[in-house]
Parts: structure tokens; sequence; C-alpha cells
């Protein structure tokens, strides 16, 4: 903490590590468990259902592992220019003179509402109520959180020390302002947010996930049944120059790779709003695409 100029104060830490490493860990060893399975697993439905499970599971993993990132990487600091929140990447800093109030949950003076998927360690997100009231989560534990309200929104922190937090709050007050800072918003991957909120690429990518599941659930359930296919047959019906089942893998190997690929690109353009359009195109041909792969998978077994 410096004398003069600066509080920092860190965020309330202690329930989100105990409840985050955990769980963290509990989804690492599940996930290295699956692949020593996966390894020695002959190729079949056995074989793409522990495929599935592996990808299924390594999502809220990420999610997690990044939730527990921000919450070691993140503190509060007053200035005498104003409030600089730090949450993993995500950075806002807010001019003194917009403070207009610091209060507890206990003072609120209507009901709060909480943000998407509330854990210990991580209240985080933009919950909007009106036109004119959003609140901003950046904070950790509702047990030492703070609300402060400013023109733009309400933001909920939670100072490990919350007294501590509202004295340094008061000495830079009574220091009063030295510049006017601008305020300043960083979102790293926002777009991603705004991505998942339009309604086509939200539909698309769980419509073709769907498909891209049952598409490896279905042949890896015809391993079990034919141990050969055949791709060509002669005029009397009978099935010429069979092949290995295993031939089959290319299907559902080249749908994940076009689901991939669809997504990404589509992403990659929605960062602009002028390539919006295209790509929500994009994502809505996916699904066309990947059932695509699965009627040929139908056809050929």
């Amino acid at each position: 903490m410096a004398k003069e100029r600066a509080f920092v104060y860190a965020p309330s830490r202690g329930k989100g590590i105990l409840f985050l490493v955990p769980l963290c860990a509990g989804l690492i060893a599940l996930e290295v468990y699956l692949l020593r399975h996966f390894d020695v697993t002959e190729v079949g439905l056995q074989f793409f259902l522990l495929l599935i499970a592996l990808i299924l599971i390594a999502i809220p993993l990420v999610f997690l592992l990044y939730r527990l990132y921000s919450l070691l990487f993140s503190s509060y600091r007053l200035e005498r220019d104003g409030l600089h929140i730090q949450w993993g990447l995500r950075t806002e800093v807010i001019p003194l003179n917009a403070i207009e109030w610091i209060r507890s949950p206990q003072e609120m003076t209507e009901d709060v509402p909480w943000s998407v998927l509330p854990m210990p360690g991580a209240y985080l997100g933009t919950v909007t109520v009106d036109d004119r009231l959003t609140y901003e989560f950046l904070a950790s534990d509702t047990a030492t959180m703070l609300f402060v309200g400013t023109p733009r929104s309400i933001y909920a922190i939670s100072p490990q020390n919350p007294a501590a937090f509202l004295n340094g709050f008061e000495r830079i007050l009574q220091m009063g302002a030295l510049t006017n800072v601008n305020w300043e918003s960083t979102r790293p991957g926002s777009w991603l947010l705004e991505a998942w909120q339009d309604k086509p690429g939200r539909y698309s990518a769980i419509l073709s996930l769907i498909i891209l599941i049952s598409l490896y659930i279905f042949v890896g359930m015809r391993f079990r049944v034919n141990d050969t296919i055949s791709l060509t047959f002669s005029p009397l019906g009978e099935p010429l120059d069979e092949l290995p089942s295993t031939n089959m893998l290319v299907i559902p190997m080249a749908a994940t790779i076009i689901w991939g690929i669809g997504m990404v690109l589509g992403l990659l353009l929605f960062q602009k709003e002028e390539n919006r359009r295209i790509s929500e195109l994009i994502w809505g041909a996916v699904p066309f695409a990947v059932l695509q792969c699965l009627a040929a998978a139908v056809m050929i077994f």
C-alpha cells in the first residue's frame, strides 16, 4: 500500500480458492483418467463416448481455470484519480468524481439481481435490470461485498477488508483528486459473450453440437455390428471392395473439422459489426453440413 497516493486491496479469496481448486483438480483428474482409458480402447461406441466425454469435460474445466486465474490475479486500487479494478484480464477505471456512493448489501434499497453462474470466488458478469440500471459484478464473496454507485452502472466488488476499503476511500476523498482520469473499460473477448447472445449463433452452435454428438454415437454403435463396409455394389446388389469399418472414422473427423472451422470463422467475422450478418450465415450453414455427414454415415452403413 502506497503511503500517499494509492491504497491497494485484494479481493476476498479464501472461499473461492477452497471451492475452485478442488473442483478444477477433480475435473483434471477425471480428464487424466479418461485419457488413460481412451488410449487403450478399441474403436467402437465406447471409444466415441470417451471422446465426447473428454470434450464436454474440457469446456467447464477451461471456464473454471480462468475464474481461478482471475481470482488470484485481481485487485482493487484506490488512487487520487479514481478506482482501478483489475479482475484477471478485465480492467475498469472509474473516475473519483463518478463515484456517487458505496453501500453494503444490507444498505441497498432494492433487491440485487445476481449474475449468471454465481459461485464462491466468482460473482461476475453484467445484469441489466432496466434501461437505466445495470449491475456489473467483479466480486468473489457475498460476505465482503460492496456496491459502488456510478452514473453508468452499479459495480459489485468484494475487498477482503470492507472497512479498510471504506476508510481508504474516505482518505482519498480528503486528499482530493490530482487529475481527471478518463473512464476506461477493457473487456477482452467481450465479443465472445455478444456472439453467444446472438440467437442464430447460439442456436446453430447448440444444434450442430447435438448433431455432431449423434454422429459419433451412431458411428460408434455401427462398429459393433459391421466389421467391414462397402462403398460399391454389383448390379445384383452384392457388396464389392469391402473395407474395414475403421475407415468410417473419416466422416466424424471431417464433421468435427467442419464444425470447428465454421464456428471459429464465424467468431472471427463477428468481431466487426459490418460482418455479423455473414457470420450468422456461416453459423447457420454448419448444422446442415454436419447433418450431411450424419446422412452419409447412415447411407454407407
